[in-house]
């Protein structure tokens, strides 16, 4: 489980990093030490606001250990990126669908979320996809 959790974590953060009604009344990203609402059901779904606030968390966790490299990219400051990447995923939770409003299989995070915030991410800073995508990967 925490495997795939954190895999999944990893492939969400760098496809570019994404709360429930509660997590978007939070002014910053909660704690990702809990984890208490991250197990799977009978059917391997987790509860959708507890995996997007953990989510938000490791984002924040990430986008703090990231290169200056790659931070460069961005064209910001560390502050600036990581309140960019949690406005990118707090705009993106609305939009899950509604099959994924109280559960959701962890593996649908990236499609459900990631994709948007992504988008929503660059879009904010004004990056050109191609541009912010190729430039990370040389700093790799």
């Amino acid at each position: 489980m925490r495997a795939a959790l954190t895999l999944t974590c990893s492939l969400f953060i760098a496809a570019a990093l994404t709360g429930g009604a509660s997590a978007l009344a939070a002014a910053t990203p909660p704690a990702a030490n809990d984890q208490a609402n991250l197990e799977r059901d009978a059917h391997g779904k987790v509860d959708t606001d507890a995996m997007f606030a953990f989510m938000r968390a490791r984002s924040a966790t990430k986008g703090e250990a990231l290169s200056e490299k790659k931070l460069q990219c961005y064209g910001v400051s560390r502050a600036q990126f990581l309140a960019a990447v949690d406005a990118s995923l707090v705009a993106c939770y609305p939009q899950i669908a509604p099959e994924n409003r109280v559960r959701i299989l962890p593996e649908n995070v990236i499609p459900a979320f990631g994709l948007c915030a992504r988008k929503t991410l660059l879009a904010g800073l004004k990056l050109d996809p191609g541009t912010a995508n190729a430039c990370v990967a040389k700093a790799d």
